[in-house]
Order: C-alpha cells, then sequence, then structure tokens
C-alpha cells in the first residue's frame, strides 16, 4: 500500500505524516514547538554561505580539425535539408502529376465510351426512322422522278469591285492623351 508522506519537525524527533489525525494537545504542542519561519530561513542561508563554488578547469581551445569538422557538419545539414526539402516537393509533383494524368485518362475513357453509345444510338433511330417510313401507314410515298420540282437557277450577278467611297474609314484621332 502506499506509504503517506512523512513531513520532519526540525525540534521534534517525532514525524507527522500527512493525512494522519494527532489529538489536539500533541498538535498544539507540535505547533509550538516549530521554529519561526525567519529563523529556519537563517538556518538555510549560513548552510549556503558556508558553501564555496567551485571554478570549472578552462579548457585550451578545440584544435582546427575539430572545428573543421564541425563547420563541415553544419554544412551538411544544410545539404541534407534542402535536398530533402525538394525530395518532399519533388515527390508532391509526382503524385499531384500522377492523381491528374489517371483522372484525365478515365474522364477520356468514359467520353470515348459515350461518343460510342451516342454512335450506336444514332444508328438505331437512323434504322427506326427507316422501319417506320416503309410501314404502310406511316403516310410517306417512295420518291417517284415525275413528282420532283425542278427550280431555275437565276442569272449569275457581275462582282462587286470595292470602290473609293467603300474604302475603310481612318479611325478619328482623339485630343486626349493615350495615357488617360
Amino acid at each position: 500500500m502506499h506509504q503517506p508522506n512523512r513531513l520532519p519537525n526540525l525540534n521534534d524527533s517525532h514525524a507527522v505524516t500527512r493525512g494522519s489525525r494527532l489529538p489536539k494537545q500533541q498538535a498544539k504542542k507540535s505547533l509550538a514547538s516549530k521554529p519561526a519561519p525567519s529563523q529556519s530561513t537563517t538556518i538555510g542561508v549560513n548552510h549556503l554561505q558556508n558553501q564555496r563554488v567551485r571554478q570549472l578547469p578552462r579548457h585550451a581551445p578545440a584544435p582546427v580539425w575539430l572545428k573543421s569538422l564541425l563547420a563541415a557538419q553544419k554544412v551538411s545539414m544544410v545539404l541534407f535539408g534542402s535536398v530533402f526539402g525538394l525530395s518532399l516537393i519533388v515527390y508532391g509533383y509526382t503524385m499531384h502529376t500522377q492523381t491528374t494524368w489517371r483522372t484525365q485518362q478515365d474522364q477520356l475513357r468514359r467520353s470515348q465510351n459515350q461518343e460510342r453509345q451516342q454512335g450506336v444510338m444514332n444508328e438505331k433511330l437512323k434504322q427506326d426512322l427507316a422501319k417506320r417510313a416503309e410501314a404502310e401507314g406511316s403516310g410517306l410515298v417512295a420518291p417517284e422522278p415525275q413528282m420532283a420540282v425542278f427550280v431555275q437557277s437565276a442569272a449569275p450577278r457581275p462582282p462587286k469591285l470595292p470602290t473609293m467611297a467603300q474604302a475603310p474609314k481612318p479611325i478619328p484621332v482623339s485630343k486626349i492623351p493615350s495615357g488617360y
């Protein structure tokens, strides 16, 4: 089972557990025996003043070959990032192109299929009209040469030659500058 957190009492040798209940007399005694907050903070400050901060030893500067390797690493990371970014762009463009190609190809197939179906339907309609025309009760008559109507052609007209009066009119020049 989970052990309750123990809060140490600085002046008492007894520790109080969190969540436990003390009798009223014992609780008053433990509260009365606690030092004031200013006393406990001075104890902590005195403890810190006795310690000294040690300085770390200074290291010699890095050698030139190490600096050059670090610079090469930075450059290679930039190049890697650029190549990776470009490859993502090319990949995205390729996927977009393939998707567009696929949809356009499907649309072309559907259009060709519709064109074939329309051609078949057109031929069926022509054949159906021909069968209806040949039927007895349709009221249509087969063409005969005696029933043909001939129309006389009109006399040929002389060709019109353009005259000076019909020459294109010049475009009027405006007094307003062209920039407005």
